[in-house]
């Protein structure tokens, strides 16, 4: 029994070593992972609020860019004797149900700063803002995008004006931004369940409700740091809580976006992973070394998946770095992709009133059938769009045309109907007759379709131009001829062009639009893809009476 001590005692400092030398290393790799992770995941939870105050700062300029677009291309297509009277109220009706649920009341200003024509629901006919700040901002810069304010209406509202001088005097087009439509985008889920944005001006004073409180007009009082560069970040406390803010430059620096998110659900995965070292170390002793081995591959496991995902960031910080060159080069292939876009833009405003029928009841299935058809339609131009960004990523790296059996029978009427209601918002009657003989012919449908939705859409322009939006007419014919080639024809009863011009229609950058309005380069697109099938683009024009495209393309048996 007297040597049963010194065992004991082995057994003893064995026992204790065998918990102390592995707790030792345990320690240490799960201070190092923990503080590892920790590290990591800071470094994202900033990441990520930062890129989400990028991605709504972008979303919301191109949606102010948007409807000053809009109303840019509204007032532009104004005719000078339509502005005032019957006619002018008829017209910004007109416009205001094209925007949809995006403008809540709409007006022309006249050159002395009153109503001229009005449409809404405030009754702010003849009204006269010559003094407003609005105004006198608009009258120097061409556009204006105001704060939130009162007005006559005495109801928290923003606005978006443009001018346009006619006979050396500025007529003006406003309309209110809808606050619930804005405020909705603003505050759009996506950073959690105690995550909000919302919009201040250069004075702290809501330009949008924040969901934590905070009421539009209403002044914040935390002490925000300078926004001294177009992104920042840092932490602060509100109300008790502490926050990770993320701030950003917008409206051409007059607002500043804030995202915010409590740092409690910002850093989560650092409070969950403190939890489970200090659950791993309490549960040690016989199963030790097992218990490291699962929290060293739980962590490793957590520590990529992070990594993965900070690297997964990094590149799409890096692709829109890309995306953000790529449009420096894009400025010769904007006439291009603003084709289908045009169209898309109205089918959406068909959408939204497609949309008012059917959201109460199905039971209208011939509203249904159009909602359908315009969600197809979007699915082409989107497709169409995609193919164009993919000739602009290749950088110059050309891959073959996807030439195939095209049957003209079938393709022409899905062209024309791609432009359809596009003509007919512009009170423009379009046909289209093909004759059921003529030949079928080797092409790539996409750079067919891009030809004829180019003809198509230089037509409405034409024709708009002349007409305005009434008495316009397009019509579109295919035939075969005693050849065997396919000849299509896009004739309308547009403004014409001039002799002098028609010589030099299929040059590179030649337009007869004005400046801003057209890079030159749709025709030659046209006629080089024309050219490349081996067949011809022709055109006649009498100015004043219309223009006729002759496309001629040897057919697949010719």
């Amino acid at each position: 029994m007297a040597k049963q001590k010194p065992l004991c005692g082995i057994h003893r400092l064995l026992f204790i070593s065998m918990i102390v030398i592995p707790a030792i290393p345990l320690l240490i790799s799960a201070a190092i992972g923990f503080y590892s992770f920790a590290g990591e995941s800071r470094r994202f939870a900033v990441s990520s609020i930062r890129q989400a105050a990028v991605d709504r700062t972008m979303l919301i300029d191109e949606f102010l860019h948007e409807r000053r677009s809009d109303l840019e291309s509204f007032l532009a297509l104004l005719p000078e004797d339509a502005l005032s009277g019957p006619r002018a109220q008829e017209e910004v009706e007109a416009w205001l149900r094209t925007g949809g649920q995006v403008f809540q009341d709409m007006g022309l200003i006249d050159p002395q700063g009153r109503h001229a024509a009005y449409s809404g629901p405030f009754g702010l006919s003849g009204k006269n803002y010559s003094g407003a700040d609005w105004y006198k901002e608009t009258l120097e810069n061409g556009y204006y995008i105001s704060d939130v304010f009162l007005g006559y209406r005495k109801v928290p509202h923003f606005v978006v004006a443009v001018a346009r001088r006619m006979h050396g005097q500025v007529w003006m087009l406003r309309a209110t931004i809808n606050p619930t439509v804005f405020g909705n985008m603003v505050n759009a889920p996506g950073i959690g369940s105690t995550g909000e944005a919302y919009i201040l001006n250069r004075d702290g004073v809501f330009q949008t409700n924040r969901r934590s409180g905070g009421i539009l007009l209403e002044h914040d009082d935390y002490p925000y740091p300078a926004q001294a560069e177009n992104l920042i970040s840092f932490t602060g406390a509100d109300d008790g809580e502490d926050y990770l803010f993320a701030s950003a430059r917008l409206n051409d620096g007059k607002w500043r976006l804030v995202v915010r998110q409590q740092k409690e659900e910002a850093f989560h995965a650092v409070v969950m992973a403190g939890y489970t070292v200090i659950f791993v170390l309490l549960c040690g002793g016989a199963v030790i070394v097992i218990l490291a081995l699962v929290v060293s591959r739980r962590l490793s496991e957590t520590l990529h998946g992070q990594a993965e995902a900070v690297s997964k960031l990094e590149g799409q910080l890096l692709q829109a770095a890309r995306l953000a060159e790529l449009g420096e080069m894009a400025a010769g292939f904007a006439h291009e992709i603003n084709n289908p876009l045009q169209i898309m833009k109205t089918d959406l405003a068909l959408l939204d009133l497609t949309l008012k029928d059917v959201t109460d009841e199905c039971s209208n299935r011939e509203a249904c059938d159009e909602l359908k058809e315009i969600a197809d339609q979007f699915q082409i131009q989107i497709g169409r769009c995609a193919a164009i960004t993919r000739e602009i990523l290749r950088f110059g790296r050309q891959d073959a045309p996807q030439v195939q059996d095209v049957d003209l029978t079938d393709f022409l009427p899905k062209v024309g109907a791609m432009v359809e209601n596009k003509a007919q918002v512009n009170g423009i009657g379009v046909t289209c007759e093909v004759a059921p003989d003529i030949p079928h012919v080797l092409a790539d449908p996409g750079q067919l379709q891009q030809v004829m939705i180019n003809l198509l859409n230089n037509a409405i322009h034409a024709v708009v131009d002349r007409h305005g939006a009434k008495g316009g007419r397009i019509d579109v014919n295919a035939h075969a001829d005693d050849r065997g080639n396919a000849v299509i024809t896009v004739a309308d009863n547009g403004c014409g062009i001039n002799q002098e011009s028609l010589s030099k229609i299929f040059m590179p950058f030649f337009t007869t639009k004005a400046p801003g309005q057209g890079t030159g380069l749709g025709l030659s697109v046209c006629h080089s893809i024309i050219d490349s099938l081996g067949g011809e683009l022709t055109v006649a024009s009498t100015k004043g009476e219309g223009t006729t495209f002759t496309v001629r393309i040897p057919g697949k048996s010719a």
